[in-house]
């Protein structure tokens, strides 16, 4: 009983954060890429996961669901969104498992540890590869690493030339893109704004 009533606590908390999100105009995980990033965070049967965007909790409480043994640490630097996140794993009895680190992620990751064996990159879309080569010495052999909104609105694979408001950010992702593909074994889901997961390549 006790568990069918947590599982319907969280169904209902999911719920809550998509109307706030779209009301309050917060990014979360679109619909059509939920399903491949547990996928793809299932596959790596990680016992820990890092998560550089945390926002209001929304894709950590996914993953803190699907994958009750693992340990979690998000990284968040609204500190309004932050504080909002930890509510949420409170709410949802996660608080223990998820660790919600307020900061910028350039600076917090040099706090942590991992190892990890999940990655999931939903911060800024620019900083993706930094904050990538920040993550590797701390990633496992087998690391699964995920990247959302790659494909920022079809522009990094359009041929077609890029305001100029957003050519710095394309460049970086297009600059990611190329480093993991050549580095990992990379797939690029086009669903929703692209989610890239890379693979470690077996030597």
């Amino acid at each position: 009983m006790g568990q069918t009533t947590d599982m319907a606590m969280i169904a209902d908390l999911k719920k809550k954060l998509e109307r706030e999100a779209e009301e309050q105009n917060i990014p979360i995980l679109r619909a059509a890429e939920r399903k491949l990033l547990l996928e793809a965070a299932a596959e790596a049967d990680p016992k820990r996961i890092l998560e550089v965007g945390t926002a209001v909790g929304y894709s950590a409480l996914l993953l803190a669901e699907r994958l009750p043994l693992a340990e979690i640490d998000t990284i968040e630097i609204d500190a309004l969104r932050n504080e909002r996140a930890v509510s949420v794993m409170q709410a949802a009895g996660f608080e223990k498992r998820v660790r919600c680190h307020l900061g910028d992620a350039g600076e917090v990751l040099s706090t942590l540890t991992g190892p990890y064996d999940f990655v999931y990159l939903d911060g800024p879309k620019g900083q993706y590869l930094r904050h990538l080569k920040l993550i590797e010495p701390k990633s496992s052999e087998n690391a699964v690493i995920a990247a959302d909104n790659v494909l920022f609105r079809g522009l990094v694979r359009s041929g077609e030339p890029v305001a100029h408001r957003y050519r710095t950010l394309v460049t970086r992702l297009r600059e990611y893109l190329e480093y993991v593909e050549a580095h990992y074994d990379t797939v690029i889901h086009e669903e929703g704004d692209g989610l890239a997961v890379s693979r470690k390549i077996r030597k």
